[in-house]
């Protein structure tokens, strides 16, 4: 898939958008500078900002327009009334044609959905447009205008977001005339709530909870126990005899269509993320590039990515930007096995082993069953257990950076909102350089905004480390004076492992996300530094220099004749896993506990069955059955 030409080809279509178009009201307040009202005697609030978009099929408009397309018509019903208004002047702001944009003066509202923020909490929305009728004037004089511009459009987007929208029973079925008379362009494109069925000459695109509503509605589900993705997808294919795409949120997407059945990765995103729009963000991308004639699957992939750029942007409707998409395709950070990785059942173990094959595909790295010439090893967590409890120590640090000095007189609500947002960072965020952490940490510092001033991120990541240090440094103290040994610091079998691999001619590397000199003291201090003959990296504080990234690029690239067949990368965490994937190399996840050093940890599976682990392992006591099962010769 050649990213940058389908976004490029994509801008010459011509698309019509027809719907329900709704304006969304984001309101920003706070309790500072309240009053007392005279006339309720109830407490006012004060607004900081507001801020209006559009939603439902204006949001696909304008996610078409912001991607570059310099036709975009947009049909549907506004009310007479100040939100109306609002609409038709961001629709030209916006560039997007709107003389199918009708004014019904009665019986209708402007669909308008008003979201409070109050100090950062979002509180209880009020919904415009719930009691609308559209008139069967409105409704057939939308389908005259869509009808007359027919022939100039590459596709037709069609919207059914709310049951109070123009999809009345006259609608529906002059729509489906519509699209059952005409062969070729232009390609129509459904994007329903309720309406999938109703509307079946068409690309549909409908999200996995919609997907298995249908199923159940005509199939029935009653007694048949678990259905995985892979088989709704292809019920609904044969039930619609047409081609389909069904989006799963962080877990991609699924599509079927002539050429079979496709499964596009979902990915991983580090920094906090807001889904508001992220099916229409996916939609337009995917339309633009269908409209100007790319495949089903690969616009599904430009969909996948605009769909991440868009829940980077938070309190807001997202918009991806063409930038943005390229610079997520360029080296996606992709979730594998999303079902596997949900739902311990399904996982598959070597006989008689703790040894999880993730991977069963008849390419697996794990069956080419050849020595490999270099091992890249994670530190912490993987051989080392010295930081054991990082997680703890940081999210203390990640509280008090956001609170500031509120953290006793903010509300116990406030406070639960914190403290999720950081135990959600970290969770995304385990394995990438402290750096980048710490960068996260800062943009939810100003999301939060009880800190009167964010600190930078090496600000906060000194902070961190003088804590981690002083509980690692009473650690090695223990060991200077033999009270601990060597074997309470590491991974069962880990040093043992890493002998007999160096002793077999594998050349070892240590790449760590942890700062380097700090790494290279650990390993000398537990006694196995000597074995990494290839080095021992870690983060130098540059955020665009990682660690493991780097090591791999420079075993791995042309200059070094190495193939990545020949290389294998051991790791607890998903981002050296994710970086042994992307190359080719065989990837085996240490799911390690490292409070009693060897058996599986529930935590860290999951997380590295998503990041592409071929492999995983509780510890290294599992070393003779796992070579056995690569067929390596040691």
């Amino acid at each position: 898939m050649n990213l940058e030409n389908l976004l490029h080809e994509a801008r010459s279509a011509s698309i019509a958008v027809i719907g329900d178009v709704c304006l969304d009201a984001y309101v920003f307040a706070s309790e500072e500078r309240s009053e007392l009202s005279v006339e309720t005697g109830l407490r006012t609030r004060s607004v900081k900002k507001f801020t209006f978009d559009l939603g439902g099929a204006g949001n696909i408009a304008i996610n078409l327009r912001r991607l570059g397309l310099l036709r975009v018509d947009l049909f549907g019903l506004v009310g007479s009334d100040a939100y109306g208004g609002i609409v038709g002047g961001i629709l030209e702001r916006e560039g997007i044609g709107s003389e199918g944009l009708l004014v019904q003066n009665g019986n209708w509202s402007t669909h308008a959905y008003q979201k409070l923020y109050l100090d950062g909490e979002e509180g209880p929305r009020l919904d415009f447009g719930n009691f609308n009728l559209a008139s069967e004037d409105s409704m057939r004089l939308l389908l005259e205008k869509l009808e007359r511009g027919l022939s100039s459009y590459d596709a037709v987007v069609v919207n059914e977001q709310v049951p109070s929208g123009i999809h009345r029973p006259y609608f529906r079925e002059g729509l489906a005339r519509l699209m059952s008379k005409r062969e070729g362009a232009p390609i129509w494109i459904c994007d329903c709530r309720s309406l999938n069925d109703v509307y079946r000459n068409c690309v549909h695109k409908l999200n996995l909870h919609e997907a298995r509503s249908v199923r159940r509605a005509y199939a029935g589900e009653k007694g048949e126990g678990r259905i995985d993705d892979a088989t709704v997808v292809e019920w609904l294919y044969a039930h619609w005899s047409g081609p389909l795409i069904v989006t799963r949120g962080e877990n991609g997407a699924m599509l079927r269509d002539g050429e079979g059945l496709h499964e596009i990765e979902g990915l991983q995103v580090i920094e906090r993320i807001d889904t508001v729009g992220a099916g229409d963000a996916f939609l337009a991308a995917a339309s633009a590039c269908l409209a100007s004639g790319a495949s089903l699957e690969d616009s599904a992939r430009v969909g996948n990515l605009a769909a991440a750029d868009s829940i980077r942007q938070l309190y807001q409707t997202g918009h991806p930007a063409p930038a943005a998409i390229l610079e997520l395709g360029n080296s996606p950070d992709l979730r594998y096995h999303p079902e596997a990785a949900a739902d311990l059942r399904l996982a598959r173990f070597i006989s008689g082993t703790e040894i999880e094959v993730v991977d069963q595909g008849p390419t697996a790295a794990w069956r080419r069953k050849t020595k490999p010439i270099i091992a890249i090893f994670d530190h912490d967590g993987t051989i080392s257990t010295l930081r054991q409890g990082w997680e703890a120590i940081m999210t203390k640090v990640m509280i008090d950076s956001i609170l500031g000095d509120k953290k006793a007189s903010v509300s116990t609500s406030s406070l639960a909102a914190v403290e999720k947002a950081v135990r959600d960072l970290i969770d995304r965020t385990t394995g990438v350089q402290t750096i980048l952490q710490m960068k996260a940490l800062r943009k939810l510092v100003v999301d939060f905004a009880y800190a009167k001033e964010p600190s930078r991120p090496e600000e906060y990541k000194a902070i961190f480390n003088v804590e981690l240090l002083a509980m690692v440094e009473a650690r090695l103290a223990r060991l200077r004076r033999g009270a601990l040994s060597v074997d309470d610091f590491t991974i069962k079998g880990s040093v043992a492992f890493l002998r007999r691999l160096s002793d077999a001619g594998v050349r070892l590397c240590l790449a760590s996300g942890s700062d380097v000199d700090d790494v290279r003291r650990e390993a000398e201090l537990l006694g196995y530094a000597e074995c990494f003959d290839g080095g021992i990296h870690g983060s130098v504080g540059d955020p665009d220099r990682d660690p493991k990234r780097i090591v791999l690029d420079r075993l791995l690239g042309e200059a070094s004749g190495i193939e990545a067949s020949r290389c294998v990368v051991f790791g607890d965490g998903p981002v050296e896993m994710r970086e042994a994937k992307k190359r080719g190399a065989l990837a085996i996840g240490v799911a390690s506990d490292e409070g009693a050093r060897f058996g599986m940890n529930p935590v860290k599976r999951p997380r590295l069955v998503l990041g592409g682990a071929d492999l995983l392992i509780p510890d290294f006591s599992w070393a003779d059955d796992l070579v056995g099962h690569l067929g390596w010769e040691l």
